[in-house]
C-alpha cells in the first residue's frame, strides 16, 4: 500500500510537471472564422510578439509540493498592437508559478495591429480569446489539479482592458454547445489589474463583481482614473478590493525589476501578500 501511494504521488507529480511551459492552442482547429490562419507564424522580437492568429496559453505548472490549486491567466499589455509577452506574460507567470499557482500566459489577437492577414477587433476577438482561455482552464481544471472556483485573471495595461470586458458580464456558458469548453462559465473568481487602461469599463454592474487587486503609480494618471472608476462601481457591493497607488513609477514598469524605486521594484510582494491573505496560496488538504 505504501509503495502504491508513492507510485501514485510520483505519477501525479510527473503529470503536473508535464504541463509546465506547454503551449496549448485555445481552439484545436483554429479560432472560429479564422481557421485558415491557424498555421501562420507569429512575429517576435526581444520584447514583443505580434501576428497572433492562433490564440494560445503557455502553461507554467508549480512544484507539486507547493501546488495551491489556484490558477491565474496572465494577460500582457502592449496597446493592442503588440504583446509585451516576456515582461508581462512569461515573467509574471514564472513568479506565480513559484508561489504555487498554475499560471497561463495568454497570447491573444491584437485589435490595433495591421498584420496584413486579418482585421481583428479588440472586443470581438481579443476579449473572446481571454474568455475562451478562462473557459479552457475551468473545463480542464481536473487535468491541471485546479479548483474550478479559484481561477483568476491578471491583466497589464491593455490586458487589463480585456479583463474589464470579460469579468463583469457576458460570461455565462452555453449549455447547448457541442463544444464542452463553451458550456462552462468564463467568469473569473478574482481579478488582478496592473496599470490598466479604460476600455471595457461598464456603466454599472448587473451582478456582484469578483474580488479585485489593483495597482499602479499615481503619476500614471490614466490608470488612476480607471481604478477610481472601478472603485465607484465596486462601492455598492460587499466585495473585497485592494488598491495600491505608488507615488511615482510611471507606466509599464512590468514586474518592477527594472525600477530604481523600492516600492515599484518590490510590488510583486504586495500581490503575493494579497493572494495569501485571500486564501489563494493555501495548499488544499489531500
Amino acid at each position: 500500500m505504501f509503495r502504491t501511494a508513492i507510485a501514485f504521488a510520483l505519477w501525479a507529480g510527473l503529470a503536473l510537471s508535464a504541463h509546465a511551459q506547454a503551449v496549448t492552442h485555445l481552439w484545436p482547429g483554429g479560432a472560429p472564422g479564422f481557421e485558415t490562419l491557424k498555421d501562420e507564424p507569429e512575429k517576435a522580437a526581444d520584447w514583443w510578439v505580434r501576428s497572433v492568429h492562433n490564440p494560445s496559453v503557455t502553461v507554467y505548472a508549480p512544484d507539486p509540493a507547493r501546488h495551491s490549486a489556484t490558477a491565474i491567466i496572465v494577460v500582457p499589455g502592449g496597446g493592442h498592437e503588440n504583446l509585451v509577452f516576456n515582461s508581462e506574460g512569461v515573467k509574471p507567470a514564472k513568479y506565480l508559478q513559484g508561489l504555487g499557482v498554475t499560471a497561463f500566459a495568454l497570447k491573444y489577437r491584437l485589435g490595433r495591429e495591421d498584420n496584413g492577414k486579418a482585421d481583428y477587433d479588440i472586443e470581438a476577438h481579443g476579449a473572446a480569446d481571454l474568455r475562451r482561455a478562462i473557459r479552457y482552464v475551468r473545463a480542464h481544471a481536473t487535468d491541471y489539479g485546479i479548483d474550478p472556483n479559484r481561477i483568476g485573471v491578471m491583466g497589464f495595461s491593455a490586458g487589463g482592458e480585456l479583463v474589464h470586458m470579460v469579468s463583469f458580464s457576458g460570461f455565462d456558458g452555453d449549455p447547448k454547445s457541442a463544444d464542452p469548453v463553451e458550456r462552462v462559465s468564463a467568469r473569473p473568481d478574482f481579478i488582478v489589474e496592473i496599470y490598466s487602461g479604460p476600455l471595457g469599463l461598464p456603466a454599472k454592474f448587473d451582478t456582484p463583481p469578483p474580488p479585485a487587486f489593483l495597482l499602479t503609480a499615481y503619476d500614471d494618471k490614466g490608470p488612476v482614473k480607471t481604478f477610481n472608476t472601478l472603485l465607484d462601481l465596486y462601492a455598492p457591493y460587499d466585495v473585497p478590493v485592494e488598491v495600491h497607488y505608488f507615488a511615482r513609477g510611471g507606466h509599464a514598469f512590468n514586474m518592477g525589476d527594472r525600477s530604481p524605486l523600492k516600492s515599484v521594484h518590490d510590488w510583486p510582494a504586495r500581490l503575493r501578500d494579497w493572494l495569501s491573505d485571500s486564501g489563494y496560496l493555501s495548499t488544499p488538504p489531500h
